[in-house]
């Protein structure tokens, strides 16, 4: 028996030709989608830095410098914005995902490896501190680890992080820094894996010649040099 043409079902070609192209479809709005989530993430993220060094302004207001400043001590004081928060009053997270660190200049350290507890090496004793490190009391950081190659070249040309009662001194983004003639922050004592470095200097007189720390698209994108964990450290005074 004749089936009528309108009964007919789809064949086996035309039913993958629908089904590629619903995975396609799926697949660029899957794509889409990703892709302004990281935006969303990454200025977020910025936004964040900002928040963070008002508060560590707010919440040193009464000291003398920010030798007091940690993630728990201002945890404690709700002092952390809010959706850096972990659970974990010791740790604080970026938009990103990655670990958030504050702290005073002076205790800027390069992340050793744990010393091996069956080894354990003779405790330092600690030395009067020099005037160098004293100054470097006198000023914080902020730093995001964890972060992907466009997102962190994204939040270093976006060039807003200056005022609110203090300003940007040093800008260290993995093994790159850029500094001020006259910086006080020093490198040296942290152990950082500095190899290049970008010194800023006055062009001529006057305020139009001061210097300033502003990347260019290809000065971050060189910087941020891994695809999926960047760091980027501010060193405030």
């Amino acid at each position: 028996m004749r089936v009528a043409k309108h009964e007919h079902g789809y064949t086996m070609l035309e039913t993958i030709m629908y089904i590629g192209l619903l995975i396609v479809l799926g697949s660029t709005l899957a794509s889409y989608a990703s892709a302004v989530m990281r935006r969303y993430k990454t200025g977020r993220a910025a936004q964040q830095v900002l928040e963070l060094k008002k508060a560590i302004i707010q919440f040193t207001a009464a000291d003398e410098d920010y030798s007091n400043i940690s993630i728990l001590a201002m945890d404690k004081t709700a002092s952390i914005p809010l959706d850096m928060r972990t659970g974990n009053p010791s740790v604080a997270r970026n938009a990103l995902g990655g670990i958030v660190q504050i702290g005073p200049a002076a205790e800027l350290k390069e992340e050793v490896p744990e010393a091996d507890p069956e080894d354990p090496e003779e405790p330092e004793t600690p030395s009067a501190l020099t005037d160098e490190q004293k100054r470097m009391y006198y000023m914080f950081y902020i730093k995001f680890n964890g972060l992907p190659k466009a997102s962190c070249a994204e939040i270093l040309t976006q060039g807003q992080f200056y005022g609110d009662g203090s300003e940007m001194d040093t800008l260290i983004v993995n093994n790159h820094m850029w500094k001020y003639q006259y910086s006080f922050y020093d490198y040296i004592q942290s152990g950082l894996n500095i190899t290049q470095i970008k010194t800023m200097v006055p062009t001529g007189v006057g305020a139009n010649a001061a210097p300033s720390i502003r990347l260019s698209i290809d000065e971050a994108l060189a910087a941020c040099s891994d695809k999926n964990n960047n760091r980027i450290i501010w060193i405030f005074s």
